[in-house]
């Protein structure tokens, strides 16, 4: 393995790029908002003759939506994935087995005398 030694900087650049990343998805929520906006004005209107409102609506219901088949299918399906594939993979699985294995022995014997 190559052993690169890492520099002691602190914790103020990681935690501005971590920052940075968890604000990310906001930033992208305000892009797409503008897209929309973009999208309703120069093409959809000419098209659809709806007012924005409709349209801003009709969107705020389809991502209810999508958030609530996220929240009711998708999720819990990716909640049992990571859970299966750390516990497989979780070296401490076969350590807790052996544990149990021994309480269950000294249980048998404490209930032999």
């Amino acid at each position: 393995m190559l052993k690169i030694k890492q520099l002691d900087v602190g914790t103020h650049i990681g935690g501005f790029i971590t920052l940075l990343q968890r604000c990310q998805f906001y930033f992208s929520v305000l892009n797409f908002l503008m897209l929309l906006a973009t999208f309703y004005y120069t093409t959809l209107r000419h098209v659809l003759p709806i007012g924005f409102s409709v349209f801003a609506v009709a969107l705020a219901f389809v991502l209810v939506v999508v958030m609530v088949l996220e929240y009711v299918i998708v999720y819990p399906s990716i909640v049992k994935f990571q859970t299966y594939q750390v516990y497989i993979r979780n070296p401490l699985v076969q350590d807790v087995r052996e544990i149990k294995k021994e309480l269950d022995e000294i249980r048998k014997l404490l209930e032999g005398r």
